[in-house]
């Protein structure tokens, strides 16, 4: 009787435990990153043909990390430009027990089923310069249509102080407008440009930022328009601005149209003291870096994310919060006051032979 007894109470306080245990399982199960194991932070870059992503975005992100939290590993991986393959890098950095992801996507839309495989596993996704299709849990970036903006008013400006007539021809060398930053770059530009009096002859959209690509869009413009007929030239980044440049001089035109460009590559910056390009996009990349840094730290360990001042609306509706650089203008007059001033490149890199006559001439050593 005794022995009965003491089952019948026994055994509910094991059912107790047991649903307890079952409980507990399922929270840890679905916080797995984020208790238990190593801290491990994924960087998923989306391609190397553009130059700040291995020279700057990645080093300064991973020596944040390595400064906030020494016993966190930063995960590195670059897509190449290739959607599926970060799909499958993303993969690689999930199994192999990453507590945060840091996503600049290749491809926005195969980038949404990486947020999802993620926010599945428990894991938290950081947007990082784009904006993926997907319920990210914030976003670190600059504002895109600003950036058009400011290119497209350089160029406009710049014209109006050459003399060029309203009328005249400008061509537009576009990124790949399937990601929305780029479409917000190009969205910006139009507003400038637009409005200005002066005339799109020609306008690209670049798949894969690709700078051949690029070439042959820029020689096609040529033929349309007519080597004469060309006044300005609005191209999306830096690395593209060249090929546009090298694909104008190879046809002849030996007075070059104003030349936008983005991302203060050291051979922009150096275009832009020889005078064949007109300006560039400097985005505090360090800033942007360092800010997304402190968060993949915060999330994968546990604690609240700080440095988001506003919102922004992603292609499904969701209301994510961010944090919005300001771009800046970078031209002769005050290339020195800000990239070289913030060692974004270092005074040794950008005054090469060719250069040099123009870094003193602008006070650069």
């Amino acid at each position: 009787m005794r022995i009965r007894t003491m089952t019948m109470i026994v055994a509910p306080l094991l059912l107790i435990g047991a649903l307890g245990a079952c409980t507990k399982s399922a929270e840890e199960t679905a916080n797995a990153t984020q208790s238990g194991g190593p801290c491990k932070i994924a960087l998923l870059l989306p391609e190397n043909a553009t130059p700040r992503y291995e020279a700057a975005d990645k080093p300064y992100f991973e020596a944040e990390v390595a400064k906030k939290a020494p016993d966190c590993e930063v995960l590195y991986f670059n897509a190449a430009n290739d959607g599926t393959k970060q799909q499958q890098q993303a993969e690689t950095a999930l199994t192999q027990g990453a507590r945060a992801l840091v996503l600049d996507s290749a491809d926005t839309t195969a980038a949404a089923s990486i947020v999802e495989q993620a926010k599945a596993k428990g894991v938290k996704t950081i947007a990082y310069d784009r904006t993926p299709n997907g319920p990210v849990a914030y976003e670190f970036t600059f504002n895109a249509e600003q950036v058009g903006q400011f290119q497209g008013q350089a160029l406009v400006d710049a014209m109006t102080k050459a003399g060029v007539p309203k009328g005249a021809q400008v061509v537009m060398i576009n990124g790949d407008t399937s990601g929305p930053e780029a479409l917000k770059f190009k969205q910006g530009a139009h507003k400038v440009i637009d409005s200005s009096g002066y005339t799109v002859g020609a306008e690209y959209d670049t798949p894969k930022w690709s700078p051949d690509t690029a070439t042959t869009e820029m020689s096609q413009a040529i033929t349309k328009i007519g080597k004469d007929n060309i006044k300005g030239v609005n191209v999306a980044n830096d690395t593209m601005a060249g090929a546009a440049i090298n694909a104008m001089q190879q046809a002849g035109i030996s007075s070059l149209p104003p030349v936008t460009g983005q991302d203060a590559a050291t051979d922009g910056l150096q275009r832009i003291l020889l005078g064949t390009q007109t300006m560039t996009i400097y985005k505090a990349l360090k800033k942007l870096a360092v800010a997304a840094a402190d968060a993949a730290v915060a999330v994968a360990t546990g604690k609240p994310v700080a440095g988001t001042t506003t919102t922004v609306t992603n292609a499904t509706g969701d209301s994510i919060p961010a944090n919005l650089l300001t771009p800046v203008v970078v031209m002769t007059e005050n290339l020195k006051s800000t990239v070289v001033a913030d060692e974004f490149v270092k005074a040794a890199d950008l005054c090469t032979a060719d250069v040099q006559a123009a870094c003193q001439k602008y006070g650069i050593s």
